[in-house]
């Protein structure tokens, strides 16, 4: 029997959940982040249930050892920020990319509640130049996208520039979800990329996205497969991109 939200029985089971004010502060009770601390009403529900991404999440969690550096480019409220520091250790560190004044939010409050330490928050978007862009929201709260007629104006930087200018830690793994932009995030990153060859880990959001970034990726010189297990990389809009 299937239990997602678009079956009957699904729908029964989420209804109870309405009742969970959204500044309640849970724990999280499966997966990669079991027994952190979580904010209800920053993401969706199978967040803090440990079901959101979880087949993504292992995967990526798996590659992760003590003492890595992990840029997470769109880091939304902190799935991934927090699996990383969890599994990079106090030797490691975690740079989170994250534009939205709400995200941030969330994103702080995750961090000060489980007393997370080597992750530093970044609030630029990331594309090919400095500016100033426009974001949209898109289907959920908390995801947002490029577009001139969005309604919140934030700063954005490029991924070369900022580790020349900020003197960061090189990153070993990069994960990359930006609602569209993702292309935009690699032509400004080329230069990182080229030199320190890390693993990237990368959602892709349109068609035009996934050849635009399969050309940058493969001229220089990186192998890409799925990251969705079972799914062939030309259907897939999951990558990992390896040197």
């Amino acid at each position: 029997m299937r239990w997602d939200a678009k079956t009957v029985h699904g729908r029964l089971l989420r209804w109870p959940l309405r009742l969970i004010p959204e500044s309640a502060v849970l724990r999280v009770l499966s997966g990669p982040l079991r027994g952190s601390k979580w904010v209800a009403g920053s993401a969706p529900h199978g967040a803090w249930f440990g079901t959101l991404e979880r087949s993504k999440l292992r995967i990526f969690v798996s590659s992760l050892r003590p003492g890595m550096v992990v840029w997470d480019i769109g880091a939304n409220v902190g799935l991934y920020t927090l699996c990383s520091s969890r599994r990079v250790g106090a030797s490691g560190q975690v740079y989170a990319f994250e534009p939205m004044p709400e995200n941030l939010v969330h994103l702080r409050a995750h961090l000060e509640l489980n007393g997370i330490e080597n992750v530093e928050i970044e609030e630029k978007a990331v594309i090919d130049r400095e500016t100033t862009v426009r974001m949209k929201q898109g289907d959920s709260p908390s995801e947002w996208h490029l577009d001139p007629g969005g309604e919140h104006e934030v700063s954005s930087i490029t991924l070369d520039s900022w580790l020349e200018r900020k003197s960061a830690r090189s990153p070993h793994v990069l994960k990359i979800d930006v609602e569209g932009s993702e292309a935009a995030v690699l032509r400004g990153g080329v230069e990182t990329l080229r030199r320190h060859r890390p693993v990237i880990y990368l959602s892709l959001h349109s068609e035009s996205e996934r050849l635009a970034c399969g050309r940058i990726l493969l001229e220089i010189g990186y192998r890409l497969r799925s990251w969705e297990p079972g799914q062939p990389t030309e259907t897939t809009s999951e990558w990992i991109a390896e040197a």
